[in-house]
């Protein structure tokens, strides 16, 4: 085996990317739920996406 896919810094790249990959879920997520609940829920439509955020939070928890 080729040792420089088994490197230290190879090793880094990868787990910094988990990282950014699980940080960037925890923020987009929330906001992608909100965005498909305003589309489709017709007595929503017409709230914030800030007061929606806050009911999807209270219904389905963190």
């Amino acid at each position: 085996m080729n040792s420089v896919f088994f490197s230290y810094e190879s090793f880094a790249h990868a787990v910094s990317g988990a990282a950014g990959s699980a940080a960037a879920m925890m923020v987009f997520y929330p906001l992608d739920t909100a965005r498909l609940t305003l589309q489709v829920d017709e007595k929503r439509k017409s709230k914030s996406a800030h007061t929606v955020l806050g009911e999807i939070f209270k219904e389905g928890g963190l």
